[in-house]
Formats: structure tokens, C-alpha cells, sequence
């Protein structure tokens, strides 16, 4: 049997009225070539792009109540594969404990990574419930943005929920006004 072992990072960008998903995974195919991979659609995304140097080509299929996305390879892989993954879908409204969505490769038998959760404006994130992932410092791992989430995902069942908070809107105004009198009536 192939032995598959995965390490991604997901990065999902909230804004006000989409979610992004964008997952770069490197696939690690030893013992056996395969021909394909598959993982299913988290609930509420779809895939807006998918690409990889063995890939051939992609398929969507209903097996029940799940969408599977499976990558048809170009041949009997094996060794080291890169896949980078879009997905888009809906933004989740302001609510206490939003489950964030992941992708897990069906054949894997070890899935780790990392994901980053960057807010758009106007949106705060707060770290809920969590499980078998830890929080890290998102600038050690590139999330420079303000507010930005990162997490290290230690198995591939994890769970993370976040608290979704819409800030009303404010506004600045700086103004200079500059005034010119010269002789005559005014």
C-alpha cells in the first residue's frame, strides 16, 4: 500500500462578502505510485483554481451528502508532489464560534501544516475552542497583516472555532482651510 504524507498551509481571508481559501500542499508518495488524490469540499466553498506539476486534470463528484475533488495524476506518481489549491465561497457572518473549514487528503496517512486566518477590514478574530493545533505568532510564519491568526496543525482530524466580531465603521476627518484677504470690499 502507497504511503502519503502531507504537509500544507491554508491561508483563508475573511472579508465582508467572500472567503478564500488558498492551500499550498506537498504531497510525500512513497512504497507505491498513486494516480490519484482526493479530498472533499469543505461545506459552503468551490474550487476556483487547482494546478500542479503531475497533475492532469481534476473531477468533482457527489458520494453522499460530501463534494469529493479528486486529482487525477498525470501517471503512477511518486516522490515529492506540490499542489496549490483556491477555493472561494460566502463570508461567514458575525457569530461566537464559526467552525474554519479544512482540506484533508483522503489517501494521506499523516496530514500536518500550518493555517493563517487573515480578517479583512473591519472584522476581529478571536481564538475559541481548539483542538490538536497549536497558536503560534503569525509573523514568525508570514501573517503580516494586523489581526491575522496562525496555528500549527499537529494531526490531520484538528478543529478550530473563532469568534467573528463585524466593528462599525468610523470616520476621520482632517481639514485645512486656507484663507486669502486683499485689499478691497469684501
Amino acid at each position: 500500500a502507497p504511503e502519503v504524507r502531507v504537509s500544507g498551509r491554508q491561508v483563508l481571508s475573511l472579508d465582508d462578502d467572500r472567503l478564500v481559501m488558498a492551500v499550498d500542499l506537498a504531497a510525500s508518495i512513497t512504497r507505491v505510485g498513486l494516480f490519484k488524490l482526493s479530498f472533499a469540499l469543505p461545506e459552503g466553498l468551490e474550487v476556483e483554481a487547482l494546478s500542479g506539476a503531475a497533475l492532469s486534470h481534476w473531477t468533482e463528484a457527489q458520494e453522499g451528502k460530501q463534494r469529493i475533488v479528486t486529482l487525477h495524476l498525470t501517471g503512477r506518481t511518486i516522490g515529492e508532489q506540490k499542489f496549490a489549491i483556491a477555493l472561494a465561497g460566502a463570508a461567514p457572518h458575525a457569530q461566537e464560534a464559526w467552525p474554519v473549514p479544512h482540506l484533508l487528503v483522503r489517501e494521506a496517512t499523516r496530514q500536518t501544516g500550518e493555517a493563517l486566518i487573515v480578517p479583512g477590514k473591519g472584522l476581529r478574530l478571536r481564538a475559541g475552542e481548539r483542538e490538536k493545533v497549536t497558536q503560534l505568532d503569525p509573523r514568525q510564519v508570514g501573517g503580516l497583516q494586523p489581526g491575522t491568526l496562525a496555528f500549527r496543525l499537529l494531526q490531520e482530524d484538528w478543529s478550530i472555532r473563532l469568534g467573528i466580531e463585524a466593528l462599525d465603521p468610523w470616520v476621520t476627518v482632517q481639514s485645512l482651510q486656507e484663507t486669502t484677504v486683499r485689499e478691497g470690499q469684501t
